[in-house]
């Protein structure tokens, strides 16, 4: 037999245990088998990318470190910032993984924060004719509150004989109380800070009560309060040149609100949304 006879033999033969390869049922199974594990594993690097220390991070952390230093890293310096960005990218997606940016109240403003800032930028400035505008539309946002004076005396308990000792007071005389964190006497503070210490029951009756004149025992929280008030002021506007940065500061955050509204309509398109 010639050898290309032979030759030819050899590769009828080849083809026919390929053939019968490829027609057994356990080979396909295994090429299946084969195609779905290189395709978990394509899926795995798509969900869960590899930590790479690419040139250009390097780069970066070695512009950072000159800065902070003022000198190159040595082979030592660059071998522990290579170390430093694993460790803290590892750290980082556990954190993920661990779902603290959605359990950790503190993570998650940041990020909220950080979202706000990329949807809506730094505002842009805003000259003065845009700051009167904004001030003249929302003039409610600029009136002073309610101001009153008035001086307390202070029981933990309610007295006995409070009528007597009211008397006794609008008749010029002297009575006893106790000691108050915040002192006697309260000089036109506004009607927030009164509520924030006494109540609002306090300011309600205060606002009613007769000027120079005890009345009493007021009940608040922290006890019983013999009070007299001094001094009413009025709410009153105030004048935008002494309100001007607050002006400002308002009108900067309803520029970002506004971009962050717009933006929102798009994002609940995008995240399913229960109401």
């Amino acid at each position: 037999m010639g050898s290309a006879a032979w030759t030819e033999r050899r590769r009828i033969g080849a083809r026919t245990v390929a053939g019968r390869i490829a027609r057994d049922p356990l080979f396909a199974f295994s090429l299946a088998g084969l195609a779905l594990f290189g395709g978990y594993q394509i899926v795995q690097r798509l969900e869960k990318p590899p930590v790479v220390f690419t040139p250009e991070i390097e780069q970066a952390q070695v512009a950072d470190f000159q800065t902070l230093t003022g000198r190159k890293p040595t082979a030592t310096d660059r071998a522990r910032l290579k170390a430093d960005y694993i460790a803290e990218e590892l750290l980082f997606r556990e954190a993920i993984n661990r779902n603290m940016h959605l359990t950790d109240g503190e993570t998650r403003k940041r990020l909220v924060d950080k979202v706000r800032y990329l949807i809506a930028g730094a505002p842009p400035e805003p000259g003065e004719e845009q700051l009167v505008d904004y001030y003249s539309e929302h003039l409610s946002l600029y009136r002073a509150e309610p101001r009153t004076s008035f001086t307390q005396i202070f029981r933990q308990e309610k007295p006995a004989d409070a009528a007597l000792l009211v008397a006794q007071l609008n008749a010029g005389q002297t009575i006893d109380g106790e000691d108050f964190w915040l002192g006697r006497d309260f000089p036109r503070y506004g009607d927030s800070m009164v509520r924030g210490i006494f109540g609002q029951p306090f300011v309600d009756t205060l606002r009613t009560a007769p000027q120079g004149r005890w009345i009493g025992p007021v009940q608040s929280p922290r006890g019983w309060h013999f009070v007299k008030k001094s001094e009413s002021i009025a709410s009153a506007m105030i004048p935008f040149p002494a309100i001007r940065d607050q002006v400002r500061q308002d009108y900067m955050i309803a520029h970002s609100n506004a971009a962050i509204g717009q933006a929102l309509a798009g994002l609940k398109e995008k995240f399913d949304v229960e109401e």
